[in-house]
């Protein structure tokens, strides 16, 4: 057999199509363009990503000739109506039998299972060098009071320190330089195995190793930042200075409907303590508007508060009401025009900040990664821009793709710059 995979929604879920390409590939199959099977990885955290995975799987039955299977976490929200609703459809796979797919693939039905995938090598990673994922943990426990990922992925399971290890040597010695540590929350690493170093320890054990190579700390739960981890950041330089920390909003009583387990005063501490222990890091958050109740008076203690802030990267979502999230319950649901003009209006802020804080670089060595050099100009990355999520930095001079670089910031732009290497 001959598949393709369509990997959908954030990282953690093309790890997981890391996995299943990898199996599928030691069964005998191989992995193409042209594939006769169509794997789709759906995302499903929110409603609009559940109508872009049922329209990808449409689009992928529509092709003649082609068994579509679709996993991931569209088949664990919604389970058994799937094959009712979507009969076109061969086979769905949920994520715990994953270590299953090479034999049930061919095969139709719905299979499920109680208990979440355990991850293990090899993997057929999908990115190109430098750049690949490693994930460390599964799940949440945080149970923010508007996230659907614990139903999805269960509770907090961490990888063992020496799997991790093992992973990570793996990467570098397949060629990949810059590593992004992910999970659904990395800085709750090892609670629930009672490991007390948690990510601090896991970071300083992965900057044992030697080597040219760079790693990437993403979703770090404002909860879970110390003063001892930040530090730890920045005292090794192949730790790259990026500090990605969604705070989801500002105001303590939406904070509280939220269930984020924290004030406002203790997140204003928490992002003067990280400018402080690292003043040259980019910092990115995240931000959902439109939360039931939300005032317009809140709304604009919010802008007051990124404008404070000045993050150089933000990414806002207007609020989505889930079924069997604890927020679908609340009364007082907000308009979908009033999200929009809170969404509009905060964004507008945000390209403000970006503009003026990459203007700061105009003239200043950085890092890029060289990711495209057909394109003209050639397209990469600054190191402190993480693959997919950030801006790019458009690339002048010599250089070939998968090259890590130094060069100049000739010209910068609302979210982009141009780099001469």
């Amino acid at each position: 057999m001959r598949f393709r995979i369509v990997s959908l929604g954030c990282p953690k879920n093309l790890v997981e199509s890391e996995y299943i390409a990898a199996r599928l590939c030691s069964a005998g199959h191989t992995i193409g363009d042209d594939g006769d099977t169509i794997v789709i990885n759906t995302c499903a955290f929110i409603a609009e990503a559940a109508r872009e995975s049922i329209e990808a799987v449409l689009e992928a039955a529509r092709e003649p000739g082609r068994r579509v299977v679709v996993t991931g976490c569209l088949v664990e929200r919604y389970r058994d109506e799937l094959a009712r609703l979507l009969p076109e459809v061969d086979a769905f796979v949920g994520r715990s039998r994953y270590g299953e797919i090479e034999r049930i693939i061919g095969e139709n039905g719905v299979y499920l299972g109680q208990g979440g995938f355990s991850e293990t090598f090899p993997r057929q990673v999908l990115t190109k060098p430098p750049t690949a994922y490693l994930k460390i943990q599964e799940g949440c426990d945080n149970r923010c009071h508007y996230c659907t990922i614990p139903a999805i992925r269960g509770g907090l399971t961490s990888k063992a320190e020496k799997d991790v290890l093992k992973e990570f040597r793996w990467l570098l010695d397949e060629g990949y330089r810059e590593i992004n540590i992910i999970g659904q929350d990395i800085t709750s690493y090892g609670k629930d195995a009672g490991r007390g170093p948690g990510l601090t320890g896991l970071l300083a054990s992965l900057l044992k190793e030697r080597g040219d190579w760079y790693v990437r700390l993403l979703y770090m739960h404002p909860k879970g930042i110390t003063e001892e981890l930040v530090e730890l950041m920045g005292s090794d330089a192949r730790v790259i200075p990026y500090l990605d920390v969604p705070i989801q909003h500002s105001e303590d009583r939406i904070l509280s409907l939220m269930g984020r387990g924290h004030t406002k005063a203790y997140l204003e501490g928490t992002l003067a303590m990280m400018r402080r222990r690292l003043p040259g890091a980019a910092l990115r958050t995240s931000i959902i508007v439109g939360f039931p109740t939300e005032t317009e008076e809140e709304f604009d203690a919010l802008l007051a508060f990124v404008s404070r802030h000045q993050f150089d990267m933000l990414g806002a979502f207007m609020y989505s009401r889930e079924e069997g999230t604890v927020a679908h319950k609340l009364k007082g649901q907000i308009r979908k025009g009033v999200k929009r003009d809170r969404y509009l209006r905060l964004m507008e802020m945000q390209k403000e900040i970006s503009r003026a804080r990459l203007s700061g670089l105009l003239g200043k060595t950085v890092k890029v990664v060289v990711e495209d050099v057909e394109a003209s100009p050639k397209v990469g990355r600054m190191l402190t821009q993480a693959p997919d999520i950030d801006g790019v930095a458009f690339v002048n001079g010599s250089c070939a793709e998968g090259d890590i670089r130094e060069g100049k910031v000739v010209k910068t732009l609302d979210y982009d710059v141009v780099v001469e290497v």
